[in-house]
């Protein structure tokens, strides 16, 4: 089994650290009784507040997670089945694939970057769509190759 997270994911828990750190630390000024009261209800105020942010965001990005196992590929929420996205999980087994085509999407650089459209073409007619950059450059051409030896 071999799981891959997206790579905005390990950004995403360092920063949760930082914010519950700066929390932890007002929280530690405060029972302490430190002067500086401006630096206690900053670090208080601003990590709690933060944390509150960035750790619900942490933990929804790493529930995307891609999940390849010997005889199935797990996609995480959003894949398109047939032009509708989907917002489970999508499971998918080898045996059911009959092609993969990937198709090129030139972005604006301003909003989106280039990237490619994987459509899995399975043999009940089904076409999903799904999307791999986010997981970087080498894991998205290690998914497609898995997926590529895996279609008979």
């Amino acid at each position: 089994m071999k799981k891959y997270i997206s790579r905005s994911t390990k950004i995403l828990g360092i920063i949760t650290l930082i914010t519950i750190a700066m929390l932890i630390t007002g929280i530690i000024l405060i029972v302490i009784d430190f002067q500086n009261l401006s630096l206690q209800l900053f670090l208080t105020l601003v990590g709690g507040m933060l944390s509150l942010i960035f750790l619900p965001c942490y933990l929804a990005e790493r529930s995307r997670a891609l999940v390849i196992t010997a005889d199935k590929i797990t996609f995480p929420k959003g894949a398109q089945k047939n032009g509708k996205i989907s917002f489970r999980k999508t499971v998918i087994k080898f045996e059911e694939i009959s092609s993969l085509r990937s198709d090129f999407h030139k972005g604006d650089k301003v909003i989106s970057k280039d990237c490619f459209f994987h459509k899995l073409k399975l043999k009940d007619g089904t076409e999903i769509t799904v999307t791999l950059y986010h997981y970087g450059k080498e894991s998205e051409n290690e998914i497609l190759e898995v997926i590529q030896k895996n279609i008979i």
